[in-house]
């Protein structure tokens, strides 16, 4: 694969905690990243992580770095420890060909932190919007607007990845009847965007719980302003009391009977449902939870927006836009109570992956020009020296003094030179049938091989370039 040994480091947009430790089941970001290390098995994956957090991974492509992200959203979006994340990276023996920010707003921190390293300036970045700033998205006017680094992100990026395409339209709102000191250009912006949209995971094995004698519509979705629950209540007010409304989040009133459920009993609940039940009507990039409904057999009345048009698909059958329109879709349903309902999502999670793998392709060059000692780490590794920090020692000890070894890696991997995506640190390896080609292109390197232990001797044969 032309992305065979590439290695990425994914700083993540986390904000979901218990207690202190990362809720990574829960948490929509962690989801994105695992769809990612399925996509790319191929790569190895540096990970920084919350410090605390429960994540088991022994797959040998993935490395967690632990790292201290704040546990606060907003506070997310603006804070960088540099001393911390410079300890994660060891770049001696580590190299990294493509940055993952889930969180734009701090990519320039990450790329500043690696430039300090002497490291940076050809490694590939993506960003990864889970949310866009605007007027309609923040909880409070007493949030400073984050549109800017946003836009920033956009200009030093590849490739800007969102969910859908309604969603880069949201920057524009920043702009209306507003003055600034910047004017948005969003066919700039719409050239390098692709697309991320992300697929409902698998269920485990229905759970049962006890569940009241009532019809339930399940609202599984936050107790907040933007998933609409004012209109829920507004819609919902005259149903006889034969029905119950279900909230899945634990801040909704009681009434609603928000409670912790595991994945496998929130399965169970799905499947005894009438119907799930959507009203986000404004600010929306995405939405997961109105695939559970269809994906488990169980219809799901949405209200009618562009964004869950693209989740579900143009021709799904539930979609209302008034009081009238759901009370009769809910008449439907109930009527169909006993049938399990068919409806095929579209196969987001094979868009993403093609996007994604298209994306990180076309940064990839092959008309480059041999570097400077290039040749010279072509026959460090034809003599048995195969991990970086080994390779440099002998070729370039003073490795921070420059940073050419960025275009030598990158030279290397472009004509042939292979990588183990299973090893933590770069270990670089030469295949058989391109043996022959790197002793012809290494005869005139006068390199003398130090040993790496003072009782170690070493042999080379000056005339093959190998021991």
């Amino acid at each position: 694969h032309r992305l065979y040994g590439k290695r990425i480091l994914h700083f993540m947009n986390v904000s979901r905690f218990k207690k202190n430790v990362f809720d990574h089941e829960t948490d929509s970001n962690w989801k994105m990243t695992l769809k990612t290390l399925e996509f790319l098995p191929m790569c190895h994956h540096y990970i920084v992580v919350p410090e605390n957090n429960n994540i088991v991974d022994d797959r040998p492509n993935v490395t967690l770095l632990k790292y201290p992200y704040p546990q606060n959203a907003v506070t997310n979006r603006a804070s960088f420890d540099y001393k911390s994340f410079r300890r994660l990276i060891d770049i001696k023996r580590m190299d990294i060909d493509y940055v993952f920010a889930m969180q734009p707003e701090l990519l320039f921190n990450v790329m500043t932190a690696l430039m300090d390293l002497r490291y940076g300036e050809i490694v590939n970045r993506m960003i990864f919007f889970h949310w866009v700033d605007c007027p309609q998205s923040r909880g409070s006017s007493a949030i400073p607007p984050s549109f800017m680094r946003q836009l920033e992100a956009i200009n030093q990026s590849n490739t800007a990845f969102f969910h859908c395409k309604t969603a880069p339209d949201y920057l524009e709102k920043n702009f209306v009847n507003r003055e600034s000191s910047v004017k948005l250009d969003l066919d700039y912006i719409k050239s390098k965007v692709n697309y991320c949209p992300m697929q409902i995971d698998d269920f485990p094995e229905s759970k049962p719980i006890e569940l009241p004698n009532k019809k339930i519509l399940l609202f599984n979705h936050r107790w907040n302003k933007s998933t609409g629950w004012k209109k829920m209540i507004e819609y919902t007010k005259d149903l006889s009391d034969d029905w119950m409304i279900w909230c899945t989040d634990s801040k909704a009133p009681k009434e609603y009977a928000g409670r912790h459920l595991s994945r496998a009993e929130y399965r169970y609940l799905v499947e005894n449902s009438v119907c799930t039940i959507s009203f986000v009507g404004g600010y929306a990039t995405w939405n997961l939870s109105i695939q559970d409904g269809p994906m488990l057999g169980t219809p799901g009345l949405v209200y009618d927006h562009p964004t869950m048009r693209e989740v579900l698909g143009d021709d799904y059958p539930f979609f209302f836009k008034t009081k009238d329109e759901f009370l009769n879709l809910l008449n439907v349903v109930e009527k169909n109570n006993n049938k399990k309902f068919n409806w095929d999502l579209p196969n987001h999670s094979e868009n993403f992956k093609n996007n994604l793998i298209q994306s990180m392709e076309d940064c990839l060059k092959t008309d480059i020009n041999c570097p400077k000692d290039a040749k010279s780490w072509i026959y460090t590794i034809l003599n048995g020296y195969h991990y970086k920090k080994d390779i440099t020692n002998q070729v370039q000890p003073n490795l921070m003094t420059n940073s050419v070894w960025q275009y030598i890696r990158r030279w290397l991997l472009a004509n042939g030179v292979q990588d183990d995506p299973n090893c933590q640190f770069t270990k670089y390896s030469i295949p058989d049938d391109e043996i022959e080609k790197f002793k012809q292109l290494t005869q005139s390197v006068d390199l003398v091989l130090k040993p790496t232990t003072t009782k170690e001797t070493i042999v080379v044969d000056k005339n093959h370039g190998f021991f």
